[in-house]
């Protein structure tokens, strides 16, 4: 894929070359600006030069601007570049590239925003087992983000919308649907004192059925919720003003999927620690400190913000100023290789799990030991409710999805892949052993 981005980033540089010398000059970098709509200064052209121009001959070859290209700054000639790649059509094949080795493209030509990027891998995988969480505060609200990335109306309160990918929608919806108002009517039989009240009166659930999938959507609304929000969440939200973005994102992603995981003698560590990934990006405002530091004192008063601040020390000081310090990072540890991995966990004081490693199944037996699992498919118990889920889920639905948490400014994103989590299921709860004593 790199040799690929190098031969596609060669192009849209002798694109920059117009005169063919083999560089780009600064009125080279002027004329193509230009062209686009997006005419630079001087000024500009000459803080470009000193970052790209390594050598310091007054011009560009393309090694410096490949170079540049892995490890540089944000600059206006990302801009540049990132239009003519959209206008070569190269855009979606080179952008992924750079999101896996760096911050992604769309997310970089916001010239009011910092941006950081740190990741640490082994070997260069496709993750078929991951989270990946996303946390996302707009001033000027995030009604549009939350209607494209959920398909679902903002609440004014708390919402909570959960997406399975599901083999037949219809089917799956229904199922669901007639569950949970079996649990409500049980409740109903039973006199419930505390869940069902705090259901009838606080929450509002919808089942969706969709193309491929089934979306729950829950609107909370209580008392204390709401007094929260209204006296506490958004006189914040207003104080720090509608300019304020904030953007972070954390993925965990491993190779194998759940399925190679419950393979007999699969040794479990060795399933984390072929393909992992652990990445993390954040994008928000350079002021952002400052905005916080100015909402404490405003609302706790200059005397009371003073006081808190030399009880807690530097710490506070170092927690509100750390994000002023860079306008951007990026940080990629890669492991190429991993030839003994008992080798590498007695490098990190684990010897003992290096010399005795379970296997899966081995810690799955021993979690159902200490959790006494089994006990919920006994259809008296008050728990049955949550195996007839899973018997629901592991029949109807794919192991995809995404769990979304809204509020007023701001929303919360998990997606995950466990496709094989049926394997885990059976393994649980003896399903396994059941069809075979059947079949005997």
């Amino acid at each position: 894929m790199i040799n690929q981005t190098k031969t596609q980033l060669f192009e849209v540089f002798k694109k920059f070359d117009k005169d063919g010398n083999g560089y780009v000059e600064s009125n080279e970098l002027i004329e193509i600006s230009k062209q686009m709509n997006e005419e630079i200064t001087q000024a500009d052209v000459d803080r470009l030069m000193k970052v790209v121009d390594s050598n310091g001959d007054g011009k560009i070859s393309f090694e410096e601007f490949w170079d540049w290209w892995q490890f540089g700054k944000n600059e206006k000639l990302e801009k540049l570049v990132f239009m003519k790649l959209k206008l070569m059509n190269m855009l979606k094949s080179i952008n992924s590239e750079f999101t896996r080795f760096g911050v992604s493209l769309e997310q970089k030509y916001e010239p009011k925003l910092d941006h950081h990027y740190w990741a640490i891998n082994y070997g260069d995988f496709q993750s078929h087992f991951k989270f990946d969480v996303k946390f996302k505060y707009k001033g000027s609200g995030v009604q549009e983000d939350i209607q494209q990335e959920v398909g679902v109306p903002q609440s004014k309160s708390l919402q909570i919308v959960f997406i399975f990918r599901a083999i037949k929608p219809a089917l799956a919806k229904e199922k669901l649907e007639q569950l949970w108002n079996e649990y409500v009517q049980k409740l109903r039989e039973n006199y419930d004192k505390f869940i069902l009240p705090t259901i009838e009166s606080s929450l509002n659930i919808e089942f969706q059925e969709r193309k491929d999938s089934v979306a729950i959507v829950i609107n909370v609304s209580h008392p204390l919720i709401d007094m929260t929000f209204e006296s506490a969440y958004l006189p914040y939200c207003e104080k720090l003003g509608k300019d304020v973005e904030v953007f972070m994102e954390f993925l965990f992603g491993i190779k194998n999927g759940i399925t190679k995981l419950m393979k007999k003698d699969q040794i479990f560590i060795k399933y984390l620690l072929e393909g992992f990934i652990m990445e993390f990006k954040a994008a928000f405002n350079s002021d952002l400190g400052k905005k916080l530091a100015g909402v404490i004192i405003a609302s706790f008063g200059q005397e009371a913000a003073r006081k808190l601040v030399q009880k807690k020390g530097r710490g506070m000081q170092g927690e509100l100023l750390w994000p002023m310090l860079f306008k951007s990072s990026k940080f990629h540890l890669q492991f190429k290789n991993m030839e003994d991995v008992n080798q590498f966990l007695t490098s990190l004081g684990l010897s003992d799990l290096a010399d005795e490693q379970p296997t899966a199944r081995q810690l799955i037996d021993e979690l159902k030991g200490d959790l006494q699992l089994q006990q919920i498919k006994n259809p008296k118990s008050d728990w049955h409710f949550i195996y007839r889920l899973f018997l629901i889920l592991a029949e109807y639905f794919i192991a995809q999805g995404t769990i979304n948490i809204n509020i007023p400014f701001a929303y919360l994103n998990i997606s995950f892949n466990l496709e094989g989590l049926k394997e885990v299921f059976d393994a649980v709860f003896d399903h396994e052993k059941q069809k075979q004593q059947k079949t005997n």
